[in-house]
């Protein structure tokens, strides 16, 4: 049986089965997809160096566009983390 949400609690995380971002749950998969996202960025950006370094300009581009692609999920990922912190409720 699925459970309700309420209003409050926030936007969900993609890929953790509808956990909200405000949850501790939430913040992890937050964190990881950010951890993620600049681990995949630093290897597209070095194998997009490499391939223009080889002379081959489209594999180079191909990249380089997933490479800014991961930096947009990092951004993602960073506002979600901020967007949390600041709209969940105090600690009782």
């Amino acid at each position: 049986m699925r459970q309700e949400r309420s209003a409050d609690e926030g936007p969900s995380v993609p890929g953790t089965g509808g956990t909200p971002a405000s949850t501790h749950d939430g913040q992890q998969a937050l964190r990881l997809h950010a951890g993620i996202a600049v681990i995949a960025f630093v290897l597209c950006a070095f194998v997009a160096v490499v391939f223009f370094w080889l002379e081959a300009p489209v594999p180079g581009v191909i990249f380089a566009v997933v490479a800014v692609a991961c930096l947009g999920v990092l951004a993602w990922a960073r506002r979600g983390i901020r967007r949390a912190k600041t709209t969940a409720p105090p600690p009782s």
